[in-house]
């Protein structure tokens, strides 16, 4: 094939696996989260808290599908009363809306806009920096959406925007507490360590925030586009780019210690486990690295495509491709614990969520919403929302 075919191949791959240089995606990817006893499926236009026993919905928000509510896609924040979650407001509008719900009711609690119009729409409150409009009420146009997942510690929710605006928010009453602003998308949940806030960036940088008051500590540029959420261990921070590399960051000061190059970029920041770091690259390639020196102990390529980030659980790495493949690795050597790799119908585009001895994959355009594994593959319930 003539290598400027193959290079308009790749160039159009990537196009639509970024869709970053406009509002961001049109069509984003699934939230999933879990508690020690509900599994939580954001997906379309509504998220549903499913017993984990037995794949049974216990409610849904909102109870019917509502064009009023649309895209419900972040990672919900899952506290012991409240689940906090995202949407992009009314249908094709990009009006990010937080709302607080009752964890064992799914009732409304709260709600938080972040642009006029998502505000008059449903009646909410208007967060502190949001965009009140201009001439005849017109603002600019915005990408309001909360795409990431939403980090839940202490009773205070903290998420970021496709606009740049990074959140922390009352998860009892939807008071925002603070903002700051980054200078493009943020597609991550921000990781909370003690009293600092680390978020991610497609503007390249990871910035440092004070916990409390959100006033900014360090930022460091990363020189590509960071979509998916760091990781830390030790007083290390590690974070994937779409540089092709994995780079190291001193926690309290963003100094960067070592940089691991891949075969191509990473979507996700890595899995951390007794001094390894597990990441996959989109090309579908899995690398174990060595904390301390970033040095690789092993590589191996599973299957195809692959976006999200490994989920180390006992003694197996469990990941997903695009093309609705699962797999458990072994951890010391990338081997597969698994006699095959088992199929689901849609793609994985979002790490695999593990409680106790339940795997849980949440595939995207595929016949089930949420599909529950054992530890040894075999599926024990799939989730479709009842008729």
């Amino acid at each position: 094939m003539p290598s400027r075919l193959l290079a308009f191949i790749g160039l159009a791959f990537s196009v639509l696996l970024l869709a970053a240089c406009g509002r961001g995606p049109a069509q984003t990817w699934p939230g999933v989260a879990a508690d020690s006893q509900y599994a939580y499926i954001a997906q379309g236009q509504q998220v549903h808290a499913v017993n984990l026993a037995d794949g049974k919905q216990v409610w849904a928000f909102p109870a019917a599908t509502n064009s009023n509510i649309s895209q419900i896609v972040s990672q919900p924040g899952v506290g012991a009363d409240v689940i906090v979650v995202g949407s992009e407001g009314a249908t094709s509008s990009y009006s990010g809306i937080a709302y607080g719900l009752d964890r064992n009711a799914g009732t409304q609690k709260w709600c938080l806009a972040f642009d006029k119009k998502g505000s008059d729409a449903q009646n909410c409150p208007l967060a502190g920096g949001a965009a009140t409009g201009s001439f005849l009420g017109i603002g600019p146009a915005v990408d309001d959406r909360i795409l990431g997942g939403i980090a839940l510690t202490n009773n205070v929710a903290y998420f970021g925007l496709a606009s740049g605006m990074v959140y922390a928010v009352d998860a009892e009453t939807g008071k925002d507490l603070w903002h700051y602003k980054t200078e493009r998308d943020v597609w991550a949940a921000p990781l909370v360590v003690n009293d600092t806030v680390y978020v991610t960036s497609l503007d390249h940088h990871v910035y440092a925030l004070e916990r409390a008051t959100g006033n900014q500590r360090w930022v460091k540029d990363l020189g590509a586009a960071v979509a998916g959420e760091a990781a830390f261990d030790q007083g290390m921070l590690f974070v994937g780019t779409f540089g092709n590399r994995l780079a190291a960051l001193d926690a309290a000061t963003g100094e960067e210690k070592w940089s691991f190059t891949t075969l191509n970029w990473v979507w996700s920041g890595p899995a951390v486990g007794k001094g390894v770091l597990y990441l996959a690259d989109v090309s579908g390639n899995v690398f174990a690295v060595d904390e301390t020196s970033g040095t690789q102990i092993w590589t191996t390529k599973p299957g195809g495509q692959m976006r999200a980030r490994p989920t180390l659980a006992g003694d197996n790495l469990y990941v997903g491709d695009h093309d609705g493949h699962l797999f458990a690795l072994n951890p010391a050597d990338g081997t597969s614990r698994w006699p095959a790799a088992h199929s689901t119908k849609g793609q994985l585009l979002v790490a695999p969520v593990v409680v106790s001895a339940t795997v849980l994959f949440a595939p995207y355009t595929g016949d089930n919403l949420l599909e529950a594994y054992n530890p040894d593959g075999g599926l024990v319930w799939p989730f479709n929302p009842p008729k």
